[in-house]
């Protein structure tokens, strides 16, 4: 496994203080990926997509706080939140001409990740398929499944670190 020394932060700063070479580091080092990332997300919208966040992150920077995460993270979460906006607004992804239709279930080999998203409990797969797939935020979700917020809070933070554990072992 590599481990990346690129300083997001660092970066981050930077752009917060107008410096436009860190804004294109950082652009060289996520755009590849977040468009692959966009393209799974919103088809072919992708391009306008990752463009739109860049300039939020451009406009943003300065409102970046370690605090409040990683600062990859942070840049990705401003990837979801758009194109979460763009699939509620247009209905769903539009299909990309290049990229292959999906394998069904039967003929994928099982990953890491299929196979400890298999392991968690019912209640814990669904509250994860909600908040990452239609958006959802934990008062939401505790209103859907009828329990209570903190105990969604707790259950997700759960199966998420056994996901990261499955995954990375």
């Amino acid at each position: 496994m590599t481990v990346s020394v690129f300083d997001y932060e660092g970066e981050l700063s930077a752009c917060a203080a107008g410096d436009r070479s860190a804004f294109d580091a950082l652009y060289a080092q996520e755009a590849p990926a977040m468009l692959a990332l966009g393209r799974a997300l919103v088809g072919d919208q992708a391009e306008d997509l990752v463009h739109e966040t860049f300039v939020l992150i451009w406009r943003n920077a300065a409102g970046y706080s370690p605090a409040i995460g990683t600062a990859r993270a942070w840049i990705y979460s401003i990837l979801r939140y758009r194109a979460l906006a763009r699939l509620r607004r247009g209905g769903g992804p539009r299909p990309d001409p290049g990229r292959a239709p999906p394998q069904s279930a039967e003929t994928r080999a099982p990953t890491r990740l299929t196979r400890a998203l298999a392991q968690l409990p019912p209640d814990a797969r669904e509250a994860l398929r909600l908040a990452y797939l239609q958006g959802l935020d934990y008062a939401q979700l505790a209103a859907r499944l009828g329990r209570p917020e903190a105990t969604v809070r707790h259950e997700m933070r759960q199966a998420l670190g056994r996901l990261d554990q499955a995954i990375l072992a």
